[in-house]
Order: structure tokens, then sequence, then C-alpha cells
């Protein structure tokens, strides 16, 4: 602690700005292009059903931006917790609450892409109420988590300290041996066994459709789509993982590692609008058509799934031409007038 008073006491040293500058940084940026993307996806959400469940996860993961990049950023400039020390419980209680509702998102969203390789009709024509509900239960389940924790009398909360560049708790010992660590463990062992078996099952399905359509001498263009866009949650739950592990390993080793673990924290999330624009060509047309970079010459072009697609937003005809644009395009929907008549096919995701 005298360390800490030393350090508080001291001028901004080029570590502090560097820390606190390129946490500031990495949030603001990450941000930005967020926000752009989400944007785009909530003008499309009345037709693309997973754009709701995209935009809901983005909510979350800006939260925790701002948190685990903005927070501790002005805190270490500022040499400062900037709360009282008494609002330490809430301070915890709120930022608990936003991981989780991220956490609970990736069952959610690893199942609506499920959904709409499986049963691609009835995604799609998935009501918005629908969608938000489910969204919203991550919030709710995340709020019960930790008014049934927080308030125990074994609970340790974590602070911000600036002269470690990122959390302390307040009973290190107590968290590790009196049962917190080991319930926040379970936790998130339970919360990636969903989107580990509905990506490992859609992956399954593309490869079985992949391998039919070939059979009958379809072009197979759209599996590498399908691929390519659950390759963003599947990266993002190793990410997850590996961060996990290492935030375990460097909680009170020093200022780097703490300094590490709020990198971490944050990258859950900035990682997320990235590897959308590397996997999504429509989003990354529609990006650079906003900042102007590039045009799109009409909607009609863009390569929007199908899956995503809400069949009322169209002219509620299966067979319309916006559904099915063209036969190259979109091989997997070509006249089909029923749930009979997508067996067998792949569709976009």
């Amino acid at each position: 602690m005298s360390n800490a008073r030393e350090w508080r006491l001291s001028p901004l040293s080029f570590e502090d700005y560097f820390a606190g500058f390129s946490l500031i940084f990495i949030a603001i940026f990450s941000m930005s292009v967020y926000g752009i993307m989400m944007r785009i996806m909530k003008r499309q959400d009345k037709e693309i059903v997973g754009y709701r469940f995209l935009i809901s996860a983005g909510f979350s993961d800006l939260l925790l931006l701002a948190n685990y990049g903005i927070w501790p950023g002005l805190t270490i400039l500022l040499k400062s917790e900037i709360i009282p020390e008494n609002w330490r419980t809430w301070q915890q209680l709120y930022l608990d609450w936003a991981w989780f509702a991220m956490v609970s998102h990736y069952s959610v969203v690893s199942w609506s892409r499920w959904m709409a390789i499986r049963k691609p009709l009835d995604f799609r024509n998935q009501a918005r109420k629908t969608s938000y509900s489910l969204c919203a239960l991550c919030y709710v389940v995340a709020l019960v988590l930790v008014l049934s924790t927080h308030f125990q009398p074994w609970y340790v909360t974590f602070y911000y300290e600036p002269s470690s560049y990122g959390m302390l708790a307040e009973d290190f010992a107590l968290y590790l041996s009196g049962g917190q660590s080991a319930l926040f463990l379970a936790f998130h062992i339970a919360a990636i066994v969903p989107p580990i078996v509905f990506y490992g099952w859609s992956i399954i399905l593309l490869y079985h459709r992949r391998t039919s359509m070939l059979l009958v001498n379809h072009q197979s263009v759209q599996n590498s789509i399908e691929t390519r866009l659950l390759m963003p949650c599947l990266i993002n739950v190793v990410t997850f993982i590996i961060g996990q592990v290492l935030i375990t390993v460097g909680t009170g080793e020093g200022k780097w590692a703490g300094y590490t673990v709020m990198i971490l924290f944050a990258a859950n999330s900035a990682l997320n609008p990235f590897l959308l624009l590397i996997c999504s060509k429509t989003l990354r047309k529609q990006v650079l058509d906003l900042l102007g970079v590039a045009k799109i010459a009409t909607t009609e072009k863009m390569e929007n799934s199908t899956v995503y697609r809400n069949i009322h937003a169209v002219n509620g005809d299966f067979s319309s031409t916006k559904l099915v644009n063209s036969e190259h395009r979109f091989l997997s929907l070509p006249t089909f007038r029923s749930k009979d008549g997508l067996s067998g096919t792949g569709t976009p995701v």
C-alpha cells in the first residue's frame, strides 16, 4: 500500500501514459466501429433476424469496452479510483452484471446460428418480440446471478487500483478459498458448453449439406459463406477460454499483469466487430458505403443471407425475387413453397 501511495503522489510517467491512453484508445476505437455496425444492423433487423441477436450482444460488448477500457484508463491517468470506497460493492455488482450478460449471449447467439441452419424457415419468420425477449433473458439471468451472490458473506469485492493498472481483490485469499472463484469457474464452463455444441452441430450440418450439394452437381459457394460466418463466434469463444485462464493466473501479479488482465477483458468485446467485418462481406460493404469509402449500387446486389431475412418483411411469397435473388447467389432456395422444400438444402447464415 505504501508503494501505491508513493505512486499516487508522483507525476505521471511514460508507462502511466501508455497504459492509460492505450486502454482508452482500444475501447473508443472498437466502440466506434461497433456503433457503426450496430446502426447498420438496426436498420435491417425487421427482415434480417440474425442481426437482432448481434445487436443485443453488441450492446453488452459496448458496456464491457467502457468498463474495462475507458474506466481503468481514466483511473490510471487521474491516479484515482474515481468512485468512493463505500460504492465498491455496487460498482462490482454492475461490472459483474454486464460481464455475465455478455457471457450469457454466447449461448443465445450460438443457438440463433444453429437455428438459421437447422430450421431456416422457422428462424426467418421469428417475430422481433420473440428475438429480443430471448436477448433480454441474458440480462435477466445475469441480474439474478449477481443479486443472489453479491451479498453473501463469502463474496469478495474487486476494485480499480490505479497503481496496479487494473483491479485488485479486497481479500484475494478468500476469493480463491471461499467458493467465489469456483462458482465463477463453474458458470463460465457451463456458459461455453452450449456454444460448443451448437457450433459443432452447425459445422456437421454444413458439411453434410455441402456433400449432398456436390453429389447433385450444385455450386457450394454458400457453404463457405456459412462457415466463415460461424468463425467470429468460434474465435471469440476460444479467446474467452484463453482469457479466463490468463486472468486467473495474472490477477494480483504486478501492474503489467493487471494491465494485461484489463486488455483481455476488453479483447472479448473489442475483437467482435473486426471479426464480423472480416467474415461478413455484406456488413463490410455496408460499413464502407456508410463511411463513403465505397458505394453499393443497389440493395439487390448485396449478399444478404436469406436465412436472416424475415419473410414477412419482403412479400410474404417464398418465391419472391427479393428472397431468391439469382440462381448463382442463392442456389439453396430455388422455388420452394413449403417447409418440405427445405429438406437437404443449404442456406447462407
